[in-house]
């Protein structure tokens, strides 16, 4: 996996001076105080008492979490004590712990970021009911912090769509990562090339006439896909698991060299990496097995880190997000069967090496 550092590099060095990669240190923790709370009538006697109970549910795990897996991980404790405490969100509104319905509700699905005060108020006030354990507390406070983290790809925010936030600080936390692709090469497989033209060609589209990106944006983009794509090289990344349609292969609108350089790179890849596993589904394969969406991907989080979790994305409507586990599982079992089903190693590297034969001597 050297070639992918050497890449970036290399890249970099020519289109991006200046580039590094930048760690966020962890922030300071200041403790806070605690003011009482009024238990509401409405709710007085209600709570469950739960001194032989473990409370403590926060799953597993060290810190590091990506900012979107703490602020999930975080939201569904934070409902899970409330209702273990047998509260409504209105009870709790009620109670001066927090200011409305609708940021406990937002911080409850992580779509906001959270105070510590705010956590610190709400852990504390469920305890009320159900004798919770101090550790707990560190535990969400621990959370919050790691939520409120930038996320790694923060510097680059103005150049990707917010739709696929959720998708790149979660395949950071991934013990594996599938992906079925229709019609480009997954972007942690693309060449700076490759890219270049995909994203020179959905701004054409974007536009409905024929229109150049802006060269410094452009840039970015690229600068963000390869460093995206240096993960996978790191000690402890996710196994990658790609399907891509032979059409993919076969595309002709992009000039000959990049295609032929970029067929090369997934040969490489398909040949000599122990994490990446490439697969080709062939003209001739079962009509049965193509999923119904052209962009699938799925990932597997590591114990501790949040629920698996699949992406799917479409020209029409941007990114949507599948959390249910059993439409996870269905898509597991879809991406597993297309996975066994398409061409083996050796095929797909026949396949592939075809291809690239096929645009040897073109211009």
């Amino acid at each position: 996996m050297r070639s992918l550092w050497w890449r970036w590099f290399s890249w970099s060095k020519t289109h991006l001076p200046g580039a590094s990669l930048r760690c966020q240190p962890n922030r300071p923790f200041g403790e806070r105080g605690w003011k009482g709370l009024t238990v509401p009538r409405s709710v007085a006697g209600r709570g469950v008492m739960m001194s032989d109970r473990n409370l403590s549910i926060v799953p597993d795990g060290d810190g590091g979490r990506p900012p979107a897996v703490a602020a999930d991980l975080l939201g569904r404790h934070l409902r899970r004590l409330r209702e273990r405490a047998g509260l409504l969100q209105k009870d709790v509104v009620a109670a001066k712990a927090i200011g409305s319905e609708s940021m406990l509700s937002k911080y409850e699905t992580g779509k906001v970021p959270v105070q510590e005060h705010h956590v610190r108020r709400l852990v504390q006030f469920y305890a009320l009911y159900t004798q919770g354990d101090p550790v707990d507390l560190e535990a969400c406070l621990t959370m919050a912090r790691q939520s409120n983290e930038k996320e790694w790809f923060a510097e680059y925010r103005d150049v990707i769509p917010d739709h696929s936030n959720r998708l790149f600080s979660q395949e950071r936390a991934a013990r594996e990562i599938r992906t079925f692709e229709a019609h480009h090469v997954p972007g942690l497989l693309q060449t700076p090339e490759y890219a270049q033209a995909i994203m020179t060609e959905a701004a054409s589209n974007a536009q409905g006439a024929p229109h150049t990106p802006d060269p410094a944006a452009l840039r970015r983009r690229i600068a963000f896909r390869l460093e995206r794509q240096m993960h996978l090289s790191l000690p402890g990344a996710p196994d990658f698991y790609a399907v891509l349609d032979e059409n993919v292969l076969r595309r002709t609108k992009f000039n000959t060299p990049v295609m032929r350089a970029q067929l090369r790179h997934l040969f490489t890849l398909a040949e000599n990496s122990a994490r990446i596993h490439i697969r080709v589904l062939p003209f001739d394969a079962d009509a049965g097995l193509v999923p119904s969406h052209s962009s699938v991907t799925l990932l597997l989080m590591q114990p501790g880190y949040g629920d698996d979790l699949v992406y799917i994305e479409s020209s029409n409507m941007g990114g949507i997000y599948v959390g249910d586990p059993t439409e996870v599982e269905k898509h597991r079992q879809r991406l597993t069967t297309l996975f066994m089903g398409a061409a083996d190693k050796d095929a797909t590297l026949a396949i592939i090496e075809e291809h690239i034969q096929r645009l040897v001597g073109k211009r």
